[in-house]
């Protein structure tokens, strides 16, 4: 197995996706508005739409960068701890106000990539740029 932290550099299909992808890499100052993990193929990602959810990767519009730090196994074990849970809307708050609001069982995309990689449920807002530091 290879696993890989997928950072996404276009704009998903969708005019709300655009949008949303356009706001949060203008807010970041990041040419990734989306985050993902891959193994074997298969994304494991939180979105607006579906929560953490996993599905077939399609590699266009990613930049994938290998995992060395941590084991496929415990990145899936640390996935399976959260899959279906919803989409952690109040922490992008963190991106626009001064303060964190949290629900500590919902995950914005690279709060899940975070937890996957390092086992601990983040308590300062994650970017693309922190996720690669963790690879």
């Amino acid at each position: 197995m290879t696993a890989f932290l997928a950072l996404r550099h276009t704009s998903p299909p969708g005019v709300l996706q655009n949008l949303f992808a356009s706001v949060t890499k203008a807010r970041l100052v990041t040419q990734y508005p989306h985050g993902g993990i891959v193994i074997d193929g298969v994304l494991y990602e939180a979105t607006f739409k579906h929560g953490v959810r996993s599905i077939k990767f399609d590699p266009i519009g990613w930049h994938l960068f290998a995992i060395t730090k941590v084991d496929e196994n415990d990145l899936l074990s640390r996935f399976k701890q959260v899959e279906g849970r919803p989409y952690d809307w109040f922490s992008l708050l963190a991106f626009i106000a001064p303060f964190r609001v949290t629900v500590s069982k919902w995950f914005y995309c690279f709060e899940l990539c975070s937890l996957m990689l390092d086992g601990n449920i983040p308590a300062k807002r994650i970017t693309p740029e922190i996720l690669l530091t963790k690879v």
